[in-house]
C-alpha cells in the first residue's frame, strides 16, 4: 500500500498526468514514488524514461517543456522535480498551464516535502491539485498509526507482529519509517518458519543488528555501573559501527533527556511530538532521565563535545575515547 488516492487511481487505470506529494515523511513519499513506476512499467512492459531534477538547477517552465520531448514509441517518460516548494509563487503559473494540456505519454510528480496541508489547500496552484486528487500528503506517523503500520508490513512479508513486539521495536529502533521497515525485513528473515513475531525474538535479534545495538547502549546510560555500557559499546565496535555515528546518538540521547527534564508537567503527547518519538519513548526516556540531575547530564554532553573534538583532530584510537566517556556517563 503506498497512498489511498494513488492507489485508486491505479486501480482504475486513471493515474494523473501530474501529481504533487507532499508532506514530512519522505519514507512514504518515495514508496508512492516506487509504486508509481512499477505500475508504469507494468503496463508497458518495460520501464517509462526517467529524469530526475532538482528545483535549483531547472526553471519550473523548462521542466515540464522536457515532458514534451518524449518519442512516440516506447513507454513514455515519468519526470520527478524535488523541492518544487522553493520556486517563487509567479513560476508555479506554469503548472496551472500545463494542466490544461498535459504531454502525452508523460507523467510529473513534483516533489516538495516542506509543504503542510494548510499551505496546499489555501493555495491557487497547490489547491486545484488538491481538488483534483493529485495532490497526495505523506505525514509522520502517531504512535497508534506506526503499530498499524508495522502490523501491515509484518502481514506482506508473511508475518503476524504482536503488538508487544511492535512496541518493541519501536522501543529499540526509534520512529524512522526507513529503519523500521529494514530491521523488520531482518526480524522476518531470522524468525524463519516461525510465523508469528514476537517480543522474544526482537531482543532475539538484538545480538545480531547495530540498529538494535545503538538502542541498547544509549539505554544502558542509566543503569548503574559502566560494565554494561562499555560490553554495548564493544559489541558495536565489533560490528563494525562507525564512531562517529555512536557518538552522535549518545549526544542526541543526553540532548533528549535533558529535554525531557526540562518537559516535566508539559503534556506527553505535546513532549512526544516536540522530540519526533512516540509517548512510550517519552515514558522510557522519562525514566532514565530521572537517575540523572541537570548538572549530571550537561556535563555529560559537554564530555561528548570534547570527544567530538579529539575524534576529530587526535591520532588517538576512537574507542578509548569512546571508552573513556562512557565509563564516565553514569547516573547521578
Amino acid at each position: 500500500m503506498s497512498h489511498p488516492l494513488l492507489e485508486r487511481h491505479l486501480e482504475r487505470g486513471a493515474v494523473k498526468p501530474l501529481y504533487l506529494f507532499y508532506g514530512d515523511e519522505e519514507f512514504l513519499m518515495y514508496r508512492a514514488l516506487a509504486r508509481l513506476e512499477a505500475s508504469l512499467t507494468d503496463q508497458a512492459g518495460e520501464p517509462p524514461t526517467k529524469v530526475v531534477r532538482e528545483a535549483q538547477e531547472v526553471g519550473l517552465s523548462e521542466f515540464l517543456a522536457e515532458s514534451r520531448a518524449a518519442t512516440l514509441w516506447g513507454p513514455g517518460q515519468i519526470l520527478i522535480l524535488r523541492r518544487v516548494d522553493t520556486y517563487p509563487a509567479d513560476q508555479l503559473k506554469a503548472i496551472t498551464g500545463y494542466l490544461d494540456r498535459p504531454a502525452p505519454r508523460a507523467w510529473v510528480v513534483l516533489l516538495a516535502e516542506g509543504l503542510k496541508a494548510r499551505d496546499v489547500e489555501k493555495h491557487a496552484v497547490w489547491g486545484r491539485l488538491s481538488r483534483e486528487d493529485a495532490a497526495l500528503g505523506f505525514y509522520r506517523l502517531r504512535e497508534g498509526e506506526l503499530y498499524q503500520w508495522l502490523t501491515r508490513e509484518a502481514r506482506h512479508l508473511g508475518k503476524n507482529l504482536t503488538l508487544a513486539a511492535a512496541q518493541r521495536l519501536v522501543e529499540m529502533v526509534g520512529d524512522n519509517l526507513a529503519e523500521l521497515s529494514q530491521e523488520l525485513e531482518k526480524l522476518a528473515l531470522f524468525a524463519g518458519p516461525e510465523n508469528t513475531l514476537t517480543p522474544a525474538l526482537v531482543t532475539q535479534l538484538a545480538s545480531h543488528s547495530r540498529t538494535y545495538n545503538i538502542f541498547a547502549l544509549v539505554d544502558a546510560l542509566g543503569a548503574p555501573g559502566f560494565h554494561q555500557r562499555l560490553a554495548s559499546l564493544g559489541h558495536l565496535m565489533d560490528l563494525g559501527e562507525h564512531p562517529a555515528k555512536i557518538l552522535g546518538m549518545l549526544a542526541r540521547q543526553v540532548r533528549m533527556l535533558i529535554r525531557v527534564k526540562e518537559g516535566v508537567g508539559v503534556n506527553p503527547a505535546e513532549l512526544a511530538s516536540s522530540l519526533k518519538v512516540p509517548q512510550g519513548v517519552v515514558k522510557r526516556l522519562a525514566q532514565q532521565a530521572a537517575r540523572f540531575s541537570d548538572a549530571a547530564l550537561k556535563g555529560h554532553l559537554a564530555m561528548l563535545h570534547r570527544v567530538d573534538y579529539h575524534l576529530k583532530t587526535s591520532t588517538g584510537s576512537p574507542r578509548l575515547w569512546l571508552e573513556w566517556a562512557l565509563v564516565k556517563m553514569g547516573p547521578g
